[in-house]
C-alpha cells in the first residue's frame, strides 16, 4: 500500500531531529517532504547580491550538519520522500546569482543521496511569455544536468506552477500536462538517463481549473511525488483536503478524481500532503488531531488505489 507523508514545515525541530520523527510517526505519516529551501533565499541574492550563505559550507560540513535528520529518519522508519529546493531558482540576466543556486542545488542533491532522499522538487521560473517562458526552463534545468547526474537514485521535479495577477489567476508553467511531458523528455533524452520527472501540485491544478485525472493521465509515468491540498479555486491556500465546497456544496477540488487517475497508472509514489497552514489555521492544542485526520485521508486514499 502507498505510503503517507507530510512536508516538515510546521513540526520540525532541527534541534529536536529524533524527537520530530517520533511526533510526526506517532502522527501515522510514514515519510516527509523536507523542506531544505528553509537554508536559503535566493530572492534576498537577487536584490542584495551574492553573501554568505548556509550553502557555502564545505559539502562534507554540510551532510553532517544533516546526519541527525538521517538518523532520525533510520531510527524511526519514517523515510525522507521528497524535498524542495530553494525557489525562485534562476534569474535572467544575474549570471552570479544562477552559478551560486546551481552551486547550492549541487549540496542539496548531495544531501538527498546522504539521506536517502529520492526526489527534489526545483521549481519552473515564470517569464514575459509563453515562448520565452520554455527558453528560460530549458535553461534552468539544462543547466542542472551536470550535477544531477553526479548522483543515484535522485530525480529533479518539475512542477504545475498558476500565475497570479491583480484580482485573477491564470495558467503557469507546466500547468499544461503535455508540456512538461515534452520536457521531461527532452531533458531526459540529454541527460542519458531517468533524471527528471514530475510533481503535481493538486492545489495548484485545481486554481488553474485542470482536469486532475486527464492530467495524471498524460504525466503517467512521469509522475514521481506530489503535493497534495485544498483550496477555494482562488487562493493558494495549502489547507486539509475536502475543507472547500462550492454552493451546491460538492468539493471544489475532484478529489475522486484525482484518486482516480492515480490507480489508473499505478502510481508507486507517496501520498505527499503539503498542509502546512494547518499550524496558523488551528490552534496549536489541536494540531496532532489535524495532522492525524490528514494522515487518515491518505490511508483511505491508500486503499482504494490498492484494490
Amino acid at each position: 500500500m502507498l505510503k503517507v507523508g507530510v512536508q516538515s514545515a510546521g513540526w520540525y525541530d532541527h534541534a529536536r531531529a529524533l524527537e520530530s520523527f517520533e511526533y510526526i510517526k506517532s502522527c501515522d505519516f510514514e515519510a516527509v517532504d523536507f523542506n531544505i529551501d528553509h537554508y536559503l533565499s535566493p530572492g534576498k541574492l537577487s536584490k542584495e547580491g551574492i553573501q554568505p550563505t548556509f550553502f557555502d559550507q564545505p559539502v562534507e560540513d554540510i551532510l553532517e550538519f544533516f546526519r541527525p535528520l538521517k538518523e532520525a529518519s533510520e531510527a524511526t522508519g519514517v523515510e525522507i520522500g521528497q524535498m524542495h529546493a530553494p525557489f525562485p531558482c534562476w534569474y535572467p540576466e544575474m549570471d552570479d546569482v544562477n552559478a551560486y543556486l546551481a552551486m547550492a542545488f549541487d549540496k542539496c542533491f548531495a544531501v538527498c543521496e546522504y539521506v536517502g532522499c529520492p526526489a527534489i522538487v526545483v521549481h519552473p521560473v515564470g517569464a514575459p511569455s509563453k515562448f520565452t517562458e520554455w527558453d528560460y526552463n530549458l535553461a534552468l534545468y539544462r543547466g542542472l544536468i551536470p550535477y544531477i547526474t553526479k548522483y543515484s537514485g535522485i530525480k529533479i521535479c518539475l512542477e504545475n506552477i498558476f500565475t497570479s495577477r491583480p484580482n485573477r489567476l491564470s495558467g503557469g508553467r507546466f500547468d499544461i500536462a503535455e508540456d512538461a511531458v515534452k520536457m521531461i523528455d527532452l531533458l531526459n533524452e540529454e541527460a542519458g538517463g531517468d533524471y527528471f520527472g514530475f510533481c503535481l501540485d493538486v492545489g495548484h491544478a485545481n486554481l488553474t481549473r485542470r482536469n486532475i485525472r486527464d492530467f495524471i493521465n498524460i504525466l503517467g509515468p512521469r509522475l514521481t511525488i506530489l503535493h497534495i491540498h485544498d483550496n477555494n479555486g482562488m487562493d493558494d491556500q495549502h489547507i486539509v483536503p475536502y475543507s472547500c465546497l462550492a454552493n451546491n456544496a460538492s468539493h471544489i477540488c475532484d478529489w475522486d478524481a484525482f484518486v482516480a487517475g492515480l490507480k489508473d497508472i499505478g502510481y508507486p509514489g507517496v501520498l505527499a500532503f503539503e498542509t502546512f497552514r494547518i499550524f496558523s489555521a488551528y490552534p496549536k492544542e489541536v494540531h496532532t488531531e489535524v495532522l492525524k485526520l490528514i494522515s487518515a485521508i491518505g490511508r483511505t486514499w491508500a486503499k482504494k488505489i490498492d484494490e
